[in-house]
């Protein structure tokens, strides 16, 4: 009874208040109601304002009662997920919870796959021997495996997939099974995969995975196997070069397996439909085809340019034998289709520079671009310069951008200050030398081949290049001589390391002047006459002055200083014989390359020059006269 009398007084308390607060909410709406009327006429009252705020409330009432609605439910998930179980409805309705069988579940689906798979092969004995196979290819796959186990489970693969290949072959794990057994099978029996699956070449070219089947006949089969799979091939090039599967084993079989003949014959299928069945072997460029029928011209750059074009609509541009094709035609074609190309292809600038047919390609869209070309091309090269001037093949493209763009305050900014920022490196890499040569010392013989030469003057007769090419070869020089110097300056000892990069400092030294020449000669100076300095290349060491290809480089130097004579310029020799003191002298008069520097001294030198060096040479004939070498002898002779 005392339970019950206290719950009814909670309960009355609670009604008081709920009855307060009613009361209190009736107050304010009156109060609210009465400023209403009490406004200004000019200032009435908002009637929608109450409208919203009730409609704020139903808002409320919805989200909480979604709210509600979405905890319950994850809540539920959450309980099935902790207990593993699913709920299902019993005869009387009520609901039951049952464990999932996991295991079981995992085998229906199973199941369920293999049936599927058994389904599109519409031949459950052919699946049964898909699933042996693939259990006796991973024992065939194991490393462990002896070879004579090896063949006898690919004659037991071949026996159970025989006149089944087609349909098993363009499957991923199929196909697996299938490289294993060429790998490691015998002739015989790859012969016999061969000729069941020739005639499916083409297809399985286009295949994600029977491609690599294809891959594994041209690597392991014989000369004969190779020659049928490269004839397959015939007919379906422009076809198979423009799709994205088949085009990198086109191109790897191009590179690779390709007599010249079959490289001839791929490249015919370009020049139009004609040779797409019958091959001429007399045709072995696109100029070819034209030589004697003059009138077939047009056709045949227009085919090439529709094919051309439509494997570039997929940017499959990393082919050898597009680049190649690419180039005849360039070189070939109306400047209006030319202009056209280079539109599509100076996208492709960094792409191309890999190779050296692509290089090609890419100088003539330098020297036949438009200005606006050119400056597309530049910003591609961006960020990629010292990567362009390391490349085999790409650092011709910087030469022939040296030699045709007349903006060259937009190659200072964007070419040459990314040389600048690490000079050394380039200059002691292979290519990179000839890029900053050519800056100093472009097309002089004593540091390019005539080939190189004769190739850059291609370029010449350009119709965009209108400034003078000593004005722009000036300007560029200019730009670049001051972080030369500094460099050498710097670092005399990397820049005569060896005698690539020796030579490459005696082209930036013939073109300076003033007080930076004056800097380098006497850095040189230095470091020649230093007794404890070493040259190390390979596994040898030599002195400085006994190093072969250094030696080259001072002979030069010498020989050059007539000229700077001329220019009233101070010479190297006058500042490296103020830096020959007795003990130097005596150290060279030892090694028979330093003699010889010493003589060719004392021929290039003027008077005064010359006749310092004889006195500092005097005390030293009667050493000169116990040595053997053929440098001191002579030597002798110009003291006496």
């Amino acid at each position: 009874m005392k339970r019950s009398a206290t719950s009814l007084e909670a309960g009355d308390a609670r009604a008081e208040d709920t009855a307060g607060a009613g009361d209190n909410k009736k107050r304010k709406k009156v109060r609210f109601e009465k400023s209403l009327d009490n406004k200004p006429a000019g200032k009435a009252a908002k009637p929608s304002l109450a409208k919203a705020n009730a409609k704020g409330t139903n808002l409320k009432a919805a989200k909480n009662s979604s709210t509600i609605k979405k905890i319950d439910l994850l809540k539920r998930k959450r309980e099935g997920k902790k207990l593993g179980q699913k709920s299902k409805e019993d005869k009387s309705g009520k609901e039951t919870s049952e464990k999932t069988d996991w295991v079981k579940l995992k085998k229906e689906k199973k199941e369920l796959r293999q049936k599927r798979k058994a389904k599109r092969l519409n031949d459950d004995v052919v699946f049964d021997k898909i699933v042996q196979a693939k259990r006796i290819g991973e024992k065939l796959r194991r490393s462990d495996c002896k070879s004579t186990d090896r063949v006898t489970l690919t004659r037991t693969l071949h026996g159970m997939l025989e006149n089944h290949y087609g349909k098993v072959i363009f499957a991923h794990d199929m196909s697996r099974v299938v490289q294993c057994m060429i790998k490691y099978c015998d002739e015989h029996t790859r012969q016999a995969i061969f000729r069941e699956t020739k005639p499916l070449v083409v297809e399985m070219l286009q295949s994600k995975y029977a491609k690599n089947c294809v891959k594994a006949i041209l690597k392991y089969g014989s000369q004969e196997i190779r020659s049928a799979v490269i004839s397959g091939f015939c007919g379906n090039i422009v076809k198979l070069m423009s799709h994205s599967v088949s085009a990198s084993l086109v191109e790897l079989a191009y590179c690779t397996w390709c007599t010249k003949l079959d490289k001839i014959r791929f490249k015919q299928e370009f020049y139009g439909d004609m040779y797409k069945l019958e091959k001429d072997n007399s045709v072995k460029s696109l100029s070819d085809v034209y030589k004697v029928a003059t009138d077939m011209k047009l056709a045949t750059l227009s085919a090439v340019k529709a094919n051309v074009i439509r494997i570039l609509n997929k940017g499959l541009v990393n082919s050898t034998l597009l680049q190649t094709v690419l180039w005849e035609f360039l070189c070939a074609c109306s400047t209006e289709d030319r202009s056209e190309l280079i539109v599509t292809l100076r996208s492709y600038i960094i792409t191309l520079c890999q190779t050296k047919m692509g290089t090609r390609v890419a100088t003539q869209c330098m020297w036949h671009g438009n200005s606006k070309d050119r400056k597309f091309i530049m910003k591609a090269l961006k960020g990629n310069v010292k990567a362009i001037c390391a490349s085999k093949y790409g650092h011709m493209l910087l030469l022939a951008l040296f030699d045709s763009v007349d903006d060259t305050v937009l190659v200072q900014k964007i070419i040459l200050s990314e040389l600048q920022e690490d000079l050394v490196n380039i200059a002691l890499n292979e290519y990179g030398k000839h890029v900053l040569s050519y800056l100093v010392a472009r097309r002089k013989p004593l540091y390019f081949s005539p080939d190189v030469v004769e190739y850059l003057r291609q370029g010449d007769d350009n119709s965009w290049s209108k400034k003078l090419a000593d004005v722009r070869e000036g300007e560029l020089l200019e730009a670049i001589r001051g972080p030369l110097f500094d460099a050498v300056i710097a670092d005399t000892a990397t820049w005569l390391s060896n005698g690539g990069i020796a030579m490459t400092t005696l082209a930036i030294l013939k073109v300076g002047s003033g007080e930076k020449l004056n800097s380098a000669f006497e850095s040189i100076a230095k470091f020649l006459t230093d007794i404890e300095a070493k040259i190390k290349e390979n596994d040898s060491e030599f002195n400085v002055v006994e190093h072969p290809g250094l030696h080259v480089m001072l002979k030069k130097l010498i020989q050059n200083d007539k000229e700077l004579v001329k220019k009233n310029e101070s010479t190297f020799g006058e500042i490296l014989i103020s830096h020959l003191t007795p003990e130097v002298l005596e150290k060279w008069t030892e090694f028979n390359r330093s003699c010889f520097l010493l003589i060719l001294l004392i021929e290039n030198e003027c008077e005064d020059v010359k006749d310092m060096l004889l006195s500092k040479l005097k005390p030293l004939t009667a050493s000169l006269k116990t040595k053997r070498g053929a440098g001191a002898s002579i030597l002798l002779k110009k003291l006496e």
